[in-house]
C-alpha cells in the first residue's frame, strides 16, 4: 500500500474563520492576470500532464480509503467523516470534528467543543475535552495517551517514496489559514473557494496552473505552493452636478468597512441634496456605514442666491456682512543705513515716500511717528512691509526686499481720518519783544514744545481710526441732537447722519492746521480758528489754527500738564475750532471732554498717552479694483485670513448719488461690488468695520478714479480731457477751476495753443470729442477765454466768469515742477518788494500768514498751482 506523507505548513497570524474576518486588513485591487510563469501565475504548456501519482493534501480531510490511519498533530476545522474501521489521532482536534465511522478510534488531547457523534462501539479518550461532548458509540476504543508509539497506524513502506507539499497562504501580505479559500479537490487539483471578502491576488509553486477556479499541479515531488489573497473592494464612484466635489470622489473600499466623503461646494455654491450608498449626510461630511457592492453617490450643487440692494440718492449707507478676507502678504525688509533727517515744517501722517536709486529702494519717513510695519501697493498689489527694526520719525533708511525685486511701491495709508496738514515750523521768535505789553502772542512751538504737540496730535490720530471712536461719536451725537438740535448747529442734513458728517469734515485731508503757542499773557486755557473744509473736493484748500498756553506745554512750568485728561481735552477743543467748529456745533465743547475722559481714559494706557504711537495698521484692508468705469470691485484682506462674523461696510460721500451693492450672504464671501451709472460727484469713502477689530479701515476714492478721461503727454506735461461725467454744469468761472483732479491746474490760454498744436501736428484733433473748452484766464477781471480747437486754427473768444458751464469741455495740465532760475526767483521773506512781480515758492503759507517786513502785510493777486503744492506762481502786491 502506498503512504504518502502530507505535512501542510500553516503559517497563519490566525486560527479560524471568524478571527479571519475579524483581521483588520487594508483594502487591496482586483484580482490581477493569472497569465503568468510558474512564479507569474504561467504554466508551460510541457507542464499541463497531471501527475501519475498524484500526492492527496488536504487541509480539509476528505475520505480516506478503508483502514488507513490519518495522523495529524493540528488538525483543525472541517474534519471529514472517515471510512469504516480508520483511527483517528489527533491530539490539538478543534471544533467540528465530524463523525466517524464505526469501529474507529479517536485520540485527542485538546479537543473542545462540538465533538460530532462517534459510531457504535467507538472509545473516546481526552483529558481536557470541553463542552458538548458527543455519546459514544458502544464497544469504542480507548487508546491511552501515554501509549508509546503508535499500534492503531499501520508501518508505512520504506522504499515508498515520501511526496511534502507545503501550502502557504496570505491575504494582502499576511500569512493566513487557508481551508477557507484553498481547499484540495481531487488527485491533482485545488478548488479555489468563491468567498465574499477575499479575491485570488496569484498563486505558484508545484509547476502549477490555472483553470477554471482550480489550481493543477504537475509536480509530484515535494514543493510549495504558495497563494496571495487580496482583500475585496468594492468601487464606489460620484456623479456631480453643478460646482463643488466630494473627496474622495472615486475609491475603493472593503465590505462592511465605514468611511466619511467631504463635501466641498465650489465657492458660492451650496449643496442641495446627496444619495447613495448607504449614506448619511452629517454637517459637511457623508458617512458610509457598509458597501456590499459597486455603487454611485448623487450630489447635487447650486450657485448660492446674490443678494444685492439698490440705494437711491444718498449719501450714507451702512450693509452688514459676512466677511471671510484674504489673507494680507507680509514682506519682510531689511533696512539699514538709516539716517535722521531735519523735522518736516508741515507734513502730515501718510508723507512717507519710496524712491528706486542706484539699484536700491529707499524710504523716506517725513512724520512724527516711528514705522514698524506699512501698507504699500507693491506692484499694485496690497502687502504689508515688516521692517527687520523702527525706522524713527523723520528718517530715511535703504530697503532689501531679499529675492523680491518690487518695480514700483507706494504707500497705502487707510489711516484716513484726523489727516491735516500739520504746520509746526521753522520757529521764530515773534513774542519776546511784545512780553509786557498786555497782549497775547501766538508763535510756533519751539524743539521742546514741537515733541510734546506731535504726542497729542499722533495720539489723536490713532485713537479717530478706531472703531471706539466712531461708535462713541455716533452715540454721543445721536444723543445730543435729538435732545436738542441746536446744540448740533441746527443740522438738517437727512441724507448724512451729523456723526458722519463730522468724521468727514474732520478728517479733511488738505485741511492746513497751524500748530502754535499762546504767549506772554494768558487769554484762555487754548485758542484757535479756521474754515469749513470742502468735502467736495479730494483734498481740501481750507485751513485754520490751534494753540495752547505755553505753561501748560513745558515740564518746566508749575501748571505744566503731563498728558492729563484735560490737556487732550483742550487741544480736541481747539483743533476742531481750527477745522471751523463753533461752540454750539458740539464738537468742542460737547466732545471734545468726551474724548478724552473716554477714549484716552480707556484706550490709552498711561504711557501711551504720553509717547509716540507706531504707524497704525487696520486689521481689515481694503483692496479696490475700478471695471468699466461702472462698477468698483472691492476685496476685504486682513493679517491673518480669519472669518469675521460681523463687517459693516460703510459708503460715504458728502454729494448725492445712485448705486447698489451686490454681495454673497455666505460665511466664505470675500468681496463685494458697487455699480452705478454716474459717478459721485465728490470723494467716496469706503469704511470696513467690525467690532471685533480695534482699527477701521477707510479707502477714500477720488471721482477721477472713478472714470476715465482721455489723455495726452505733451513734453514734460500731461493734458486731461476731463471726461462729461465729470463736469458739474452748475459750475460758473470761478467754480470750473476746481473741477481737476488733484495736482492737476485747469488749462490757461496757452496750454490750450500747445494743446492744439500737438493735436494739428498728430493728426489728432478729430480724437476730441467736444471742440470748445474753457481755460483759467482771461484777458481781464470777471473774464475768461473760450477756445475752439478747429481743424485749422485755434479759436480765442471772451467768456463771463458769472456764466455757467455749459457744453464746453475741460482740460487740466499738470507737469514737472520748475527750477529757480532768473525770471522766477525764490521767494524770501527778509526782501524788500518794491515792486510787483511774479515769484516762484515753496513757502505759500508763510505768504498768506506771515508777515513781510514785520509790518507790511503782502497779498497775493494771482496763484496757480503747477505740481504736488510744492511750488506756486505769485503775484504779490503792496
Amino acid at each position: 500500500m502506498r503512504y504518502i506523507v502530507v505535512s501542510i505548513m500553516l503559517l497563519a497570524m490566525f486560527g479560524c474563520k471568524e478571527d479571519n474576518e475579524k483581521s483588520n486588513i487594508e483594502p487591496l485591487s482586483d484580482v490581477e492576470s493569472f497569465a503568468r510563469s510558474n512564479e507569474q501565475d504561467v504554466v508551460d504548456s510541457n507542464d499541463a500532464l497531471p501527475p501519475e501519482n498524484p500526492p492527496v493534501i488536504n487541509d480539509n480531510v476528505s475520505s480516506q480509503p478503508e483502514g488507513s490511519t490519518v495522523v495529524d498533530e493540528e488538525m483543525e476545522d472541517n474534519v471529514f467523516p472517515q471510512p469504516e474501521g480508520s483511527t483517528v489521532v489527533d491530539e490539538e482536534m478543534e471544533d467540528n470534528v465530524f463523525p466517524q465511522p464505526e469501529g474507529s478510534t479517536v485520540v485527542d488531547e485538546d479537543m473542545e467543543d462540538n465533538v460530532s457523534p462517534q459510531p457504535e462501539g467507538s472509545t473516546v479518550v481526552d483529558e481536557d475535552m470541553g463542552n458538548n461532548v458527543s455519546p459514544q458509540p458502544e464497544d469504542s476504543i480507548a487508546v491511552d495517551e501515554n501509549i508509546e508509539g503508535d499500534e492503531t497506524l499501520p508501518i508505512p513502506d520504506q522504499n515508498e517514496k515520501k511526496q511534502d507539499i507545503n501550502l502557504l497562504v496570505s491575504v494582502d501580505g499576511v500569512n493566513v489559514p487557508h481551508s477557507d479559500l484553498l481547499v484540495f479537490d481531487k488527485e491533482n487539483r485545488f478548488i479555489i473557494k468563491d468567498n465574499t471578502q477575499y479575491i485570488l491576488h496569484k498563486i505558484s509553486g508545484c509547476n502549477g496552473y490555472l483553470d477554471n477556479g482550480h489550481y493543477i499541479i504537475n509536480d509530484i515531488s515535494s514543493c510549495n505552493i504558495n497563494a496571495e489573497f487580496k482583500t475585496k473592494k468594492y468601487h464606489v464612484t460620484s456623479k456631480i452636478e453643478g460646482d463643488g466635489e466630494l473627496l474622495p470622489s472615486d475609491f475603493h473600499i472593503e465590505k462592511d468597512k465605514k468611511t466619511n466623503v467631504t463635501i466641498s461646494p465650489s465657492k458660492f455654491n451650496k449643496l442641495i441634496s446627496i444619495k447613495g450608498c448607504n449614506g448619511e449626510l452629517k454637517g459637511e461630511l457623508y458617512a458610509i456605514d457598509s458597501v456590499n457592492n459597486d455603487c454611485e453617490i448623487e450630489a447635487l450643487f447650486e450657485k448660492e442666491p446674490l443678494t444685492s440692494i439698490k440705494y437711491e440718492n444718498v449719501k450714507y449707507t451702512e450693509t452688514n456682512l459676512l466677511v471671510s478676507p484674504k489673507k494680507t502678504p507680509i514682506i519682510d525688509a531689511v533696512i539699514s543705513n538709516i539716517e535722521s533727517n531735519q523735522p518736516s515744517n508741515k507734513f502730515n501722517f501718510t508723507d512717507i515716500y519710496f524712491n528706486y536709486i542706484d539699484g536700491y529702494w529707499h524710504i523716506d519717513n517725513k512724520t512724527s511717528l516711528p514705522l514698524k510695519m506699512l501698507s504699500v501697493k507693491f506692484d499694485g498689489n496690497i502687502v504689508l512691509i515688516q521692517l527687520s527694526q523702527q525706522l524713527p520719525p523723520y528718517s530715511s533708511g535703504i530697503l532689501d526686499f531679499y529675492s523680491v525685486s518690487p518695480a514700483d511701491i507706494k504707500l497705502e495709508s487707510q489711516t484716513k481720518m484726523f489727516n491735516p496738514q500739520m504746520i509746526m515750523g521753522p520757529y521764530q521768535d515773534l513774542c519776546s519783544e511784545k512780553e509786557g505789553d498786555g497782549t497775547a502772542c501766538y508763535s510756533l512751538p519751539d524743539e521742546v514744545e514741537r515733541k510734546i504737540i506731535e504726542v497729542y496730535l499722533a495720539n489723536m490720530h490713532l485713537l479717530a481710526n478706531t472703531f471706539n471712536y466712531t461708535k462713541e461719536k455716533d452715540d454721543f451725537f445721536e444723543r445730543r441732537c435729538s435732545l436738542n438740535n441746536e446744540q448740533c448747529d441746527n443740522y438738517s442734513d437727512d441724507l448724512l447722519p451729523i456723526s458722519q458728517r463730522n468724521l468727514m469734515r474732520f478728517g479733511a485731508e488738505g485741511h492746513r492746521l497751524t500748530l502754535k503757542v499762546m504767549r506772554n499773557k494768558y487769554k484762555a486755557e487754548g485758542v484757535g480758528g479756521g474754515s469749513t473744509p470742502n468735502l467736495s473736493l479730494f483734498e481740501t484748500t481750507t485751513g485754520g489754527w490751534a494753540s495752547i498756553y505755553y505753561k501748560y506745554t513745558k515740564p518746566d512750568y508749575s501748571k505744566y500738564r503731563h498728558f492729563t485728561n484735560s490737556a487732550y481735552t483742550t487741544w480736541y477743543h481747539e483743533i476742531a475750532h481750527g477745522f471751523g467748529y463753533g461752540h454750539s456745533s458740539g464738537m468742542t465743547y460737547g466732545f471734545a471732554d468726551y474724548f478724552s475722559a473716554s477714549l484716552v481714559s480707556n484706550d490709552l494706557t498711561e504711557i501711551e498717552r504720553t509717547q509716540l504711537p507706531l504707524n497704525p495698521i487696520p486689521e481689515l484692508l481694503l483692496e479696490t479694483e475700478f471695471i468699466d468705469d461702472n462698477k468698483i470691485n472691492i476685496e476685504f484682506l486682513s493679517n491673518t485670513g480669519a472669518e469675521l462674523k460681523n463687517v459693516k461696510l460703510d459708503v460715504l460721500t458728502s454729494c448725492p448719488w445712485n448705486y447698489s451693492l451686490s454681495y454673497y450672504d455666505t460665511y466664505e464671501n470675500d468681496s463685494a461690488v458697487i455699480h452705478y451709472d454716474d459717478a459721485p460727484k465728490c470723494p467716496l469713502f469706503l469704511r470696513a468695520i467690525s467690532s471685533d477689530l480695534k482699527f477701521i479701515a477707510t479707502k477714500k476714492i477720488s471721482k477721477f478714479e472713478l472714470t476715465t478721461s482721455k489723455q495726452y503727454k505733451i513734453k514734460n506735461k500731461t493734458f486731461t480731457i476731463l471726461s462729461d461725467r465729470l463736469l458739474d454744469r452748475d459750475a460758473n468761472g470761478w467754480g470750473i477751476r476746481s473741477l481737476c483732479p488733484l495736482n492737476n491746474h485747469l488749462a490757461t490760454k496757452d496750454e490750450y495753443s500747445e494743446l492744439w498744436q500737438y493735436l494739428y501736428d498728430a493728426d489728432k484733433l478729430a480724437s476730441l470729442s467736444k471742440k470748445l473748452y474753457l481755460a483759467s484766464d482771461g484777458p481781464r477781471s470777471y473774464v475768461i477765454w473760450q477756445l475752439n480747437l478747429t481743424v485749422d486754427e485755434m479759436i480765442s473768444k471772451h467768456y463771463g466768469m458769472t456764466k455757467f458751464l455749459n457744453y464746453q469741455g475741460l482740460a487740466c495740465v499738470t507737469d514737472e515742477p520748475l527750477k529757480s532760475n532768473d525770471e522766477y526767483q525764490e521767494l524770501n521773506l527778509d526782501k524788500e518788494f518794491n515792486d510787483p512781480k511774479y515769484w516762484h515758492t515753496t513757502e505759500l503759507n508763510d505768504v498768506l500768514f506771515g508777515k513781510v517786513k514785520k509790518e507790511n502785510f503782502w497779498h497775493v493777486s494771482k496763484i496757480e498751482k503747477v505740481l504736488f503744492n510744492k511750488y506756486y506762481f505769485l503775484k504779490l502786491n503792496n
